[in-house]
């Protein structure tokens, strides 16, 4: 989808692996783009049609921060339908379709990349192009790309976001997607080394370092991957539930032959959630071994 700001955390069901969050990205979004959206006027748009759908925008970013997501599409529609330019309303549209994907990936999938793709279309036909805007755009894109197995499009997005905006505070989310998208490609040494740059610019990120320790599991460097992972659980309180790194760093524990504090960890990992898929796989690991 997954660092310092994590609303709606939810470790102990990765993905955003599987992916950063579907709803940091959303939340992100709106941190950077609503102050840009209330002093822009969009050349074809009338200044109060454009007022209105800058008030739309806002009272969708309101909407879906309360759930109510039927409720935000028809706003963000709406803003759109105002002020087809409103780059912050096609934004918050695409992140919304990456989000439900699940619902309906034939029709979701397709309007999110339409609509990130106007975001790209109006930020570069600007005289003032935002580069955070154009970053994020091309992020949540390979995002639903690597979610679609198009792993190649995936990377050259992230690469993209790198190179679009690469002073920006929140490049350790493409540097730690692009090492996603490398490790579900195979790619484990291009992986390690892309997620390395994430949690250098941001300790904190502990997704990042779940990624970091997965990929070096992928490639049996067991000590490395042990100490990834137990970063993944300590750098913020939140990540002390995440299941995933339990149950994986269970597993480097084996591959280094510390039997105990493997199972330590499994037993940890079934606590949180016993029927997940995670949960599940740390109970196959307690009933075969031990």
């Amino acid at each position: 989808m997954l660092g310092a700001n994590q609303p709606e955390f939810r470790p102990s069901s990765l993905p955003y692996s599987s992916c950063v969050g579907f709803p940091v990205l959303v939340a992100l979004q709106v941190a950077t783009t609503l102050a840009a959206s209330l002093g822009a006027c969009t050349t074809g748009t009338s200044a109060d049609a454009h007022e209105r759908s800058v008030k739309q925008y806002e009272l969708a970013v309101g909407l879906q921060a309360e759930g109510n997501f039927p409720s935000a599409f028809k706003t963000l529609f709406k803003a759109i339908e105002l002020d087809p330019d409103n780059a912050n309303a096609h934004q918050l549209l695409a992140n919304l379709f990456l989000m439900r994907r699940a619902d309906n990936p034939d029709r979701h999938d397709p309007l999110a990349e339409k609509h990130f793709g106007e975001v790209l279309r109006i930020e570069r036909g600007s005289d003032q192009p935002s580069k955070a805007t154009i970053a994020d755009a091309l992020n949540g894109l390979g995002v639903l790309r690597v979610h679609q197995g198009r792993h190649d499009e995936a990377i050259v997005s992230f690469k993209e976001a790198i190179d679009e905006d690469l002073f920006n505070a929140r490049a350790y989310m493409a540097w730690g997607n692009l090492g996603w998208a490398y490790a579900e490609k195979g790619d484990y040494q291009d992986s390690i080394q892309a997620l390395r740059r994430a949690v250098g610019l941001n300790r904190g990120f502990c997704v990042g370092h779940y990624r970091l320790g997965k990929s070096f599991l992928a490639t049996k460097a067991f000590s490395e991957a042990e100490q990834a992972l137990t970063k993944a659980l300590e750098v913020d309180e939140r990540c002390a539930s995440f299941q995933d790194a339990w149950h994986l760093r269970g597993a480097a524990r084996m591959g280094l032959g510390y039997r105990d504090d493997a199972r330590s960890d499994f037993e940890r990992c079934i606590e949180l959630a016993p029927s997940t898929e995670a949960g599940t796989a740390c109970s196959r690991y307690l009933e075969a071994t031990y």
